[in-house]
């Protein structure tokens, strides 16, 4: 991913690194103060997904405009990054300032994407061959209490964080970290892909929920 190989992380702006549970918090705040309240549902584990869609459409007022995610692939055309960066540039999402957009100052020609309502969650994407890569960082491994009793519980949760993998990272100072990450074909619809950057940054959040008891405040 493009942060790893340029100083794309928040060593090298003098700022303390942020760490899942941070994000998590902040975003938790963010909805408190639009005005938003926390409602608990039992349902079918196979409705999993249509309520996650439910909830982002409920986050929005009654009479609002609904978000669109114009399509702007033609068939069988694979991204790059220039024309992924324009693309996303006019969505309303980004227009509007809730996914603040950014190219990333790296030798590997990436893209930043700072999730405003996730807590200012930093997703970053990559155009690889035929791939777009996109990831996010879950916590520091130094901030794990016990590296081997996590991997074990992460292994054993594919089923809960869809669209995502875990994974460890060394970013361009040496650290390590845990991330989250996702990829799709370059070929993908624009919807495809935002539904992807929206599902991990849902993903990191669930994730810091449900391995909290792991990591060292």
């Amino acid at each position: 991913m493009p942060r790893t190989t340029g100083g794309e992380n928040m060593a090298g702006t003098g700022r303390a690194l942020k760490s899942s549970t941070d994000y998590m918090r902040d975003m938790r705040q963010r909805l408190k103060e639009a005005g938003l309240v926390k409602r608990e549902f039992w349902i079918r584990p196979e409705n999993t997904d249509a309520l996650r869609g439910i909830e982002k459409a409920l986050r929005q007022p009654f009479l609002g405009t609904r978000i669109k995610l114009e399509d702007f692939m033609t068939e069988n055309a694979n991204w790059t990054i220039d024309s992924l960066h324009k693309a996303l540039g006019d969505l309303d999402l980004v227009t509007e300032g809730r996914i603040e957009l950014s190219l990333c100052d790296t030798t590997e020609h990436g893209i930043r994407l700072t999730l405003c309502e996730f807590g200012d969650l930093p997703v970053y994407l990559a155009v690889v061959g035929d791939q777009i890569l996109a990831d996010t960082t879950l916590i520091e491994v130094s901030r794990v209490k016990d590296t081997a009793a996590f991997n074990d519980v992460v292994l054993r949760s594919r089923d809960l964080f869809p669209l995502s993998a875990v994974g460890i990272e060394t970013l361009a100072d040496g650290q390590e970290v845990y991330c989250l990450f996702g990829a799709l074909s370059a070929a993908s619809s624009l919807t495809v892909i935002v539904q992807e950057i929206l599902t991990l940054a849902d993903n990191v959040i669930r994730a810091a929920e449900a391995f909290d008891d792991h990591f060292i405040d």
